[in-house]
């Protein structure tokens, strides 16, 4: 039988050649050389796996001990942080161990006020005795002082733009003046509250305490009866009612002196918010102040520009955490001096109460007091009067308690 002689396509002959060349390899290579050839490659193998095993577990070391100072390094940063919080919450902040009336941590301000209160409890009216005194205040009246009511009656020819103002509470209070076309029915007419007074303003409130305190001085002895012991005694006893007047000029001359304006406290003012980081602030604060400020009005400026501005509220409603805190701390050290204000203001109330005690008992307690004790003079000696004089020495007139000597206009 003839044999046909096929031809193979190129992809089909590949695979033939191919595995034509296994099969010679096949039958060419030995049985121990195929073992050999075997064993070489499972030793190869076995190497790579026994070397990769070692490069895993030396990474696995180097991964845990570089995750071991992690997690120490992480400990060390947390325990030095709650450690500085701790220093930071001990931490008295700058120049809190100064004294609180350096200027360096008070300022003028205070001092100012309290330097002014100190010259003004020492200042009296040039007039020496009630007359003197009578004249003075009709003198200045139809000066500086006139109502329009009293315009053509008893020597006024023009209503002041100041009137009545020493015989107003409010001359000291909120400043004299009621401006240019006063009407009652219209509030905004009038000036508003002044708190810096001007030169005149102060004038005016110096001369209505005068006038409440003492508005006629007690006239003096003749000099050749000053020396006597009534005369001696007499004056004692006005220095002892002049002390007693001090009492309410004390504290008038306080409300005067937190109203008199002072360069020093505006600028004093300025260095305060520029410390406090409030720059963006700074123009407006300058804007709006007087170039001379008082005590008063600078108290009056820190709450108005937080209470009474709108600005604010939406500042602090915007703000973050860390400003809020700094606003809330400055907030808190402005009640600290006004709380230091009112423990001072109740010393002064005080003071007027035990005047008022003092006096009361005086006027009611002491002349019955001397009678009962004129009464036990002449039981222990029935041959006197048992009158007690000015001095307290038993003499031959009347009972005449100290009250008596109490200076009348």
């Amino acid at each position: 039988m003839k044999r046909e002689c096929r031809l193979i396509p190129w992809r089909d002959g590949i695979r033939g050649r191919f595995a034509l060349l296994a099969a010679i390899v096949g039958l060419t290579v030995t049985p121990m050389a195929r073992a050999d050839c075997d064993s070489c490659v499972v030793a190869a193998i076995h190497e790579l796996k026994v070397e990769m095993i070692r490069q895993f577990a030396e990474l696995k070391n180097h991964l845990s001990a570089e995750i071991k100072t992690l997690r120490q390094s992480g400990a060390q940063v947390e325990k030095d942080s709650l450690r500085a919080r701790q220093d930071i919450g001990f931490m008295l902040p700058t120049g809190g161990c100064e004294s609180a009336t350096a200027a360096a941590a008070a300022g003028p301000a205070r001092d100012r006020a309290e330097a002014y209160l100190r010259a003004f409890n020492h200042l009296r009216r040039p007039e020496k005795t009630g007359t003197a005194a009578s004249k003075a205040m009709v003198e200045t009246y139809l000066t500086d002082y006139c109502a329009p009511e009293d315009v053509g009656v008893r020597g006024c020819t023009q209503a002041s733009a100041r009137p009545n103002a020493p015989f107003l509470a409010e001359t000291l209070l909120s400043g004299s003046g009621v401006g240019s076309a006063p009407d009652s029915t219209r509030p905004n007419s009038y000036l508003p509250e002044v708190l810096s007074f001007n030169p005149d303003r102060v004038l005016d409130a110096r001369r209505f305490i005068d006038n409440l305190v003492d508005p006629y001085p007690l006239d003096d002895l003749p000099k050749d009866l000053q020396g006597t012991p009534q005369g001696m005694a007499f004056w004692m006893r006005k220095k002892v009612y002049e002390g007693q007047l001090s009492v309410a000029r004390y504290t008038l001359n306080h409300a005067l002196a937190l109203r008199v304006p002072s360069t020093a406290l505006r600028g004093w003012l300025e260095r305060v918010w520029r410390e406090s980081k409030a720059d963006e602030y700074l123009a407006a604060l300058r804007a709006q102040l007087p170039e001379r400020i008082s005590y008063a009005e600078l108290l009056k400026t820190e709450v108005d520009r937080r209470y009474a501005s709108p600005s604010w509220y939406a500042g602090i409603a915007g703000s973050p955490e860390a400003a809020v805190l700094r606003e809330l701390a400055y907030m808190a050290a402005l009640q600290i001096n006004l709380t230091y204000l009112r423990f001072r203001q109740g010393e002064r109330m005080e003071l007027l109460l035990a005047e008022q005690v003092a006096s009361g008992m005086d006027a009611h307690r002491r002349g019955p007091l001397l009678a009962e004790l004129a009464a036990a003079n002449r039981l222990v000696n029935p041959g006197s009067t048992g009158s007690i004089g000015v001095t307290g020495n038993s003499t031959s007139g009347t009972v005449t308690p100290p009250s008596s000597l109490s200076p009348a206009p």
